[in-house]
């Protein structure tokens, strides 16, 4: 039952992707109009992101480990987060697993939403900028950002892809893939309003409006393949 109600949660919601897609490229549209398109800090970015991917491209596998342990510390934080009590952590090479005292959808799904490492470069870049202002460029630290980007979405990519994940096999496949999209495409969103000259309240106008457009569209998309109702002739 819990399946089925899962998997009519997300054919439900399944327009929601498109409008924060939209949203998201309105969004990176708008912050592109207000300023150069080739900018210091969007160079950076690009610059670091091109770097991870060439990187993953060479000495993929090499790296693999370093994105299991971000894995397995993700699913052991959000069990933290619960109030789960950690058994054992294992993480190797060719795959990990952390043992928790209780487990559910947030804990199981959170490593393929939340890119650990990038929160971490975020959380050290605000805390250098309090307790040292002006110390560090702030090139080096979008250069980093964009690595850390293209690192979550390439390993993320790869792990879904690649195995059977029974993280996502435990709520189904479509399930699973609809909240870790939508949950990304969000952050997506979010980021771009910190790290572009978006504000935060325009773009979460974007997101709904987009969104709630995307349901309209359904809905008339379903209203001309309906067929018309014809009422019967009233005889005197």
């Amino acid at each position: 039952m819990r399946r089925f109600l899962l998997l009519l949660l997300a054919v439900v919601g399944l327009p929601m992707i498109w409008g924060l897609a939209v949203a998201l490229l309105q969004g990176f549209a708008a912050d592109v109009a207000g300023g150069p398109l080739l900018s210091s800090g969007r160079l950076w970015f690009l610059g670091g992101a091109v770097a991870m991917t060439v990187l993953y491209a060479w000495k993929g596998r090499a790296l693999m480990v370093v994105y299991v342990f971000a894995h397995e510390m993700t699913h052991a934080l959000a069990g933290l987060l619960f109030l789960s009590r950690i058994h054992r952590v294992s993480v190797r090479e060719t795959g990990g697993f952390v043992e928790l005292s209780k487990s559910n959808l947030v804990i199981v799904l959170a490593p393929y939403c939340v890119p650990l490492y990038l929160l971490v470069a975020v959380g050290a870049r605000a805390l250098t900028a309090w307790l040292w202002p002006g110390a560090l460029p702030e090139g080096p630290w979008l250069g980093l950002f964009g690595a850390l980007t293209l690192f979550h979405v390439l390993y993320t990519l790869s792990a879904l892809l690649s195995v059977a994940q029974p993280d996502v096999r435990e709520y189904g496949w479509l399930f699973s893939y609809w909240l870790i999209l939508c949950v990304n495409l969000f952050f997506a969103s979010v980021a771009l309003t910190f790290a572009g000259r978006v504000g935060a309240y325009a773009q979460g106008r974007r997101m709904v409006s987009e969104t709630l457009r995307a349901y309209e569209a359904v809905g008339r998309a379903f209203q001309a393949v309906l067929p018309e109702r014809t009422s019967a002739p009233v005889r005197p």
